[in-house]
């Protein structure tokens, strides 16, 4: 994981820079299904690949929205599973999430484990962790992000907005952006560069209608501390079970 803590003296970097182009894996988008207890249908959502900066990992950490996952961790494991190139499917052995605790969209996330390590062409994105005065700044600054669409093969450019609209107090977790987005992407990385690196900013959660405006508003949400321990956690997880 990055700590961009000079994140205020690059300011200037990250508004002018244009995240790179690239689909699938290669700009650290995966996805996880899972089939329903019935075993009828299949719930799709998308992931996002983490460079935990860990030296020769054999498993990888994903993560995830919690809302289309199993609210056991049992029925999780079992059900579902991360899925990679030419639909190669990996099992989830350790999930880290919030316990409910009636907060919604706070707790809207979840950490996974591989059992092994996605192959072929795959990117791995460290995160990017600032504070909530950077968080701002970039805000107001429209930075661009990118969120990536593996089913069109390309990303599609899109900034950061402000989400002082009616009905829309969020809290400091939470940021809008334009990015296009349908139902599915929830857990996508959005894409942000500094120095003329890439990062993962959040993730994708979903849409919420403005009446007043006539709009959609697209939400995400920021790798927060919470989120960082996770990773983290899942990270010495992986890299455990490698020295045993």
């Amino acid at each position: 994981m990055a700590h961009v803590s000079m994140l205020a003296t690059a300011y200037a970097d990250v508004a002018a820079s244009v995240v790179p182009d690239g689909n699938g894996s290669e700009v650290g988008l995966t996805r996880i299904e899972c089939v329903a207890a019935d075993g009828l249908y299949w719930n799709k959502l998308r992931g996002a690949i983490i460079d935990t900066g860990r030296a020769d990992p054999t498993q990888d950490v994903i993560l995830t929205v919690a809302h289309g996952l199993p609210s056991d961790v049992d029925a999780l494991r079992r059900r579902c599973s991360v899925v990679g190139a030419e639909d190669e499917r990996y099992q989830i052995v350790s999930v880290w999430r919030p316990s409910p605790r009636g907060r919604g969209s706070v707790d809207d996330w979840a950490v996974l484990l591989t059992e092994r390590r996605l192959h072929d062409a795959v990117a791995r994105v460290p995160a990017l962790t600032i504070d909530h005065a950077s968080r701002r700044r970039m805000v107001e600054g429209g930075i661009p992000v990118r969120l990536p669409l593996r089913f069109v093969g390309a990303e599609r450019a899109c900034r950061l907005t402000r989400m002082e609209w009616p009905g829309t107090d969020l809290g400091v977790e939470f940021f809008g952006h334009t990015c296009r987005a349908w139902s599915g992407h929830s857990g996508s990385p959005i894409l942000a560069s500094v120095e003329g690196e890439m990062y993962i900013l959040g993730i994708h959660l979903g849409s919420q209608w403005i009446f007043e405006k006539q709009a959609s508003l697209e939400i995400g949400r920021y790798l927060d501390v919470n989120i960082l321990e996770a990773i983290h956690a899942a990270a010495e997880r992986g890299q455990r079970v490698r020295s045993e």
